[in-house]
């Protein structure tokens, strides 16, 4: 189908959101380190199946780079990411996160040479007003030093992704006219197994560079670490997919992930009891028909 790129972008979105709720739910027996380190290995397990024979092998130097480096990015954006999400409420997180579409957006302009029409323009001054509007909340109730602490983790984690989303758009192109790669094709399944496998190494180091104390036993047997695990593969494998495809475009994808919001939001509510979830619904509201505008 011609647009099932969409709906596959639309679940991505979901997951992320559930994704984001059940980091801060894991974070409460598990340090960040645990959690990210576990739930992508497990995840990158989960994979190993799914790649044999699948000339997970047959990747040239240039891509083993390329997927290194947004392993990386991945990387530092989750270890900014998870600590955001551990000291703010999660509702307040989700809002603010949206705000990577805008680096996406820009991002893709310029490197992939997609267009902004004046809907998608409107649309994403419509996303600016809600995001600046969750942020004068989290100021105002969560105090100066907290918000000067949280808000650059926050950025740089929507700067990174955003970095890290238009890479995956330009390492999957089937297109012939890439520089660099030309007529060379990575297929997503060899994408996401040598992704993982170097995100994984990455968490591994750092464990023991930073010489954390992790609790093996208590992770392994962790139904929420497992839970991520089989919900990163199956968005990432979604997402991966959707970039193969030649109908897609950076711009309509970074709107439409943006559905996550409103799991995290609601999630928020029914699983921490946060309150004031009318004013971030609000928010939430602005910026879903700023995503409605850009997509019509």
């Amino acid at each position: 189908m011609k647009h099932t790129w969409i709906l596959l972008i639309l679940l991505y979105g979901i997951f992320k959101g559930l994704r984001e709720a059940l980091k801060k739910k894991s974070m409460e027996k598990h340090s960040v380190v645990e959690v990210l380190f576990f739930y992508t290995l497990f995840a990158f397990i989960m994979t190993i199946p799914f790649s044999i024979n699948q000339g997970i092998l047959d990747v040239s130097l240039k891509y083993h780079i390329a997927i290194f480096i947004k392993a990386f990015i991945i990387f530092v954006a989750w270890l900014c990411a998870l600590n955001s999400i551990k000291r703010l409420p999660l509702s307040i997180y989700g809002v603010m996160d949206m705000g990577r579409m805008l680096f996406t957006i820009v991002l893709g302009v310029v490197f992939l040479g997609e267009t902004i029409g004046l809907f998608q323009g409107i649309g994403m001054a419509f996303v600016l007003v809600g995001v600046t509007l969750v942020n004068f909340s989290t100021k105002k109730k969560s105090g100066e030093n907290t918000t000067l602490k949280v808000l650059p983790l926050v950025l740089a984690s929507c700067i990174l992704n955003a970095t890290s989303g238009v890479l995956d758009k330009f390492l999957l192109s089937t297109t012939t006219d890439r520089i660099i790669f030309g007529t060379e094709i990575l297929t997503p399944t060899q994408m996401q197994f040598w992704y993982m496998l170097y995100l994984t190494s990455f968490y591994f180091i750092y464990i023991l560079i930073k010489k954390e104390k992790i609790n093996v036993k208590k992770c392994v047997k962790s139904p929420w670490i497992w839970i991520l695990s089989a919900l990163f593969i199956t968005a990432d494998k979604a997402l991966f997919v959707a970039n193969a495809d030649p109908n897609s475009q950076v711009v309509v994808m970074t709107l439409i992930k943006q559905c996550s919001v409103l799991v995290t939001i609601a999630l928020g509510r029914i699983i921490y009891k946060e309150k004031d979830i009318f004013y971030r619904v609000c928010c939430a509201i602005i910026i879903i028909a700023g995503i409605t505008i850009s997509v019509i």
